[in-house]
């Protein structure tokens, strides 16, 4: 069973007071916020569309404050390993505080999962396998993932901005190449690509399914 309320966090994670609700009420509300919300529901949109979904609960994991916990079909949990994001979610459905490194569900609960605007945060091909491995293991259909794509015309921006000293985000991109080599070494295959703006913009979903690539 998961719990309707906030569970037992297993990797304490806190950042100054108020962010959560700065991020809820702002992030994709202001400057190029609305295009790019509209731009990630779309590819959502259109991957669940193309890859289908079984019936039963999805994971939104990280679910941040909730923002596409609607799009998803079924029930959601929401799991995030800040308390205070869970706190600010708008929809207080089912949520869950841990760590995507070590899920506290079983094998194959949920009919879809929904990792968005994680993996660019992993530098390390260990960490990202290890959280999708874990992705995989608890859901019987699609997965859906985000990374950073590297071959882009926003992440030569970006390092051309880091070279010079400034907007150091900390965000990784990787190639396709490398994320098909996590996604296999996670034990997942690929279904599509879906990227917010192909050799232009990094955001790029991903919709992949257990089971050997083909």
């Amino acid at each position: 069973m998961v719990p309707r309320s906030i569970g037992r966090v297993d990797t304490p994670y806190v950042r100054e007071a108020g962010y959560a609700e700065r991020y809820r009420d702002r992030r994709f509300a202001t400057a190029h916020g609305p295009r790019t919300d509209r731009r990630e529901r779309r590819a959502l949109r259109s991957l669940l569309r193309e890859c289908g979904a079984g019936s039963g609960p999805w994971l939104d994991a990280p679910c941040g404050t909730g923002r596409l916990a609607a799009e998803l079909p079924g029930p959601v949990v929401q799991l995030d390993r800040d308390r205070a994001m869970l706190a600010a979610c708008r929809d207080r459905g089912r949520r869950v505080c841990a760590a995507l490194s070590a899920l506290p569900f079983a094998d194959g609960a949920f009919a879809g999962v929904l990792c968005c605007r994680l993996l660019q945060h992993l530098p390390a091909a260990a960490e990202r396998r290890a959280v999708l491995h874990e992705l995989a293991r608890v859901c019987r259909g699609p997965v859906i993932v985000s990374f950073f794509d590297a071959v882009s015309l926003q992440h030569a921006r970006r390092l051309v901005r880091r070279r010079l000293g400034k907007n150091r985000s900390g965000r990784t991109a990787i190639t396709r190449k490398a994320l098909l080599a996590d996604l296999r070494a996670a034990g997942l295959r690929l279904l599509r690509f879906r990227a917010l703006g192909r050799f232009v913009a990094e955001q790029t979903l991903v919709a992949c399914r257990s089971g050997a690539m083909v």
